[in-house]
């Protein structure tokens, strides 16, 4: 639900879908199996009911075999599969219409020899897509060399954020040490390649171009050692309804708006249940399987996590859903 709820994105994919439906009928895949079951939601005309969406998770058992069991499968892991294969889906069909309309212009071929590249040898920039274009973001990493002082900056794209987390904190914490200054020395040594030598080296990670929608997921789930399997951390980590970016961004703040919450159920990570709560119309909805109710606004506060370690509360905040704030999330 925290997806249908996102409001850009849902409109892209009801958009393709209804374009794709006028081209012709489109190959069975996952994105038009999720198009479809959006638009089952969005046309329903019923104000009570139950939209059961098979066909969908019918194709995701057949896509991955992960998710054919009957054991409890991480929302993280579906939600990373799911915007991956949407975006492999589009940047095929994108190259197959471009392969079309150059193989049917006779003007693009060239008689022996092969096609001319850009000016200068640049790079032919990758297709962005409208999943991209809501979910995805830029980091970068920069390492200082601690002799000649010569920076590395290597960049990176994410369509979510992992952030580590502690007991007793907030997610801006959380942010602050993602972007923390870590000191690499002793066996990690960084090679700078001026001095061509290992040197000790200052690293730290920075969001360089911030998403349109920011997922963050809470690593909630860790290996103990000592235990020899993972845990569930209960930490209490308190995810304000307005988020910004400040200490992890390059030089802008970025305002973010809460919008959508998957809380994960349950004491440990083999077994539980998801539920989510999503903001429509400035009013958050509680949805549970098949039973959703409205909450106040305050209700969100429960979900942030136990302040001891042993509690009765397991129902934590596990992925959060922020939209930067001047597009608007009306429903």
């Amino acid at each position: 639900m925290a997806l249908y709820f996102c409001v850009p994105f849902r409109e892209q994919l009801l958009d393709y879908y209804s374009n794709s439906k006028s081209i012709g009928d489109a190959e069975e895949n996952l994105l038009t199996c999720l198009a479809d079951l959006f638009t089952q939601i969005s046309s329903q005309k019923k104000k009570t009911g139950v939209i059961a969406p098979k066909r969908f998770v019918q194709r995701l058992k057949k896509q991955n075999e992960i998710f054919r069991s009957y054991m409890h499968q991480d929302a993280h892991e579906f939600l990373n599969f799911l915007l991956n294969e949407l975006v492999d889906i589009l940047e095929k069909e994108a190259h197959a219409i471009k392969s079309d309309a150059e193989s049917s212009s006779p003007s693009e071929k060239i008689s022996n020899g092969p096609k001319t590249g850009q000016a200068n040898g640049a790079q032919k920039e990758p297709l962005v897509t409208w999943v991209h274009k809501n979910f995805q973001g830029l980091l970068t990493n920069e390492t200082r060399c601690l002799r000649c002082e010569t920076v590395t900056a290597r960049d990176e794209t994410f369509l979510d954020l992992s952030l580590d987390i502690e007991q007793n904190s907030s997610i801006t914490s959380c942010l602050k040490n993602f972007s923390s200054t870590e000191t690499l020395n002793a066996e990690d040594k960084f090679f700078c390649d001026k001095c061509c030598s290992l040197q000790e080296a200052q690293k730290r990670m920075k969001i360089k171009k911030p998403p349109h929608i920011l997922v963050i997921h809470l690593k909630r789930f860790k290996y103990i050692e000592q235990l020899g399997r993972y845990k569930k951390l209960l930490y209490r980590v308190v995810f304000p309804l307005e988020l910004k970016l400040s200490n992890t961004m390059e030089d802008a703040d970025s305002e973010y708006s809460l919008f959508a919450v998957v809380v994960h159920v349950g004491s440990g990570p083999n077994h539980g249940h998801y539920v989510s709560l999503v903001k429509s119309h400035n009013h958050w909805l509680f949805f549970d399987d098949e039973n959703v109710e409205m909450i106040d606004e305050s209700v969100v506060q429960t979900f942030f996590g136990s302040a001891q370690e042993y509690s009765s509360n397991t129902d934590h905040g596990y992925i959060l859903f922020y939209e930067s704030i001047g597009t608007g999330n009306k429903s």
